[in-house]
């Protein structure tokens, strides 16, 4: 037993898992940060939410609005920083850097709306707090992105 998980840690994609789980609680911490400053700390009211609510027929509150678009500047900055965090240290790929970048930024952005779509759920339908709202669709997203990225984005050669 010791000698098979001896040999599933050696294997160069378990280790790139736990480097991707590593980066992913530094770009956690920032979204998190980030998110809760803005949401709870700030209570930031952006000047457009209204608008947008209006374009929507008020099917979206503005509130609602304001949380999503906190959403997507937290989730923003963690990527940023994830991309470079994993190019460098968890997959050892630097080449091609805008290719790569728009390749993880792509996958980002199908991530945000997703987990935009969760908080939605989570939040709006189901009533369960903002935070650990944002835990569980990070969770769920992350799960997701660690697989495409592994084979699409970082993949070598």
């Amino acid at each position: 037993m010791k000698e098979k998980i001896g040999n599933i840690v050696k294997q160069k994609s378990f280790r790139q898992l736990v480097k991707y789980g590593m980066v992913g609680v530094v770009g956690l911490a920032i979204d998190m940060g980030v998110y809760y400053l803005l949401v709870r700390k700030l209570s930031v009211h952006y000047p457009f939410s209204s608008f947008i609510s209006k374009m929507l027929g008020g099917n979206m509150s503005v509130g609602m609005l304001d949380i999503l678009i906190s959403n997507i500047i937290s989730s923003t900055l963690a990527i940023i920083n994830n991309f470079l965090l994993n190019s460098y240290f968890t997959f050892k790929v630097t080449d091609k850097k805008l290719k790569r970048f728009a390749s993880f930024a792509s996958i980002a952005i199908m991530g945000m709306v997703i987990s935009s779509m969760l908080l939605t759920l989570f939040i709006g339908v189901m009533k369960i707090d903002d935070m650990l709202s944002k835990v569980f669709a990070i969770c769920i997203v992350a799960a997701i992105q660690f697989g495409i990225n592994k084979f699409f984005t970082f993949k070598q050669g």
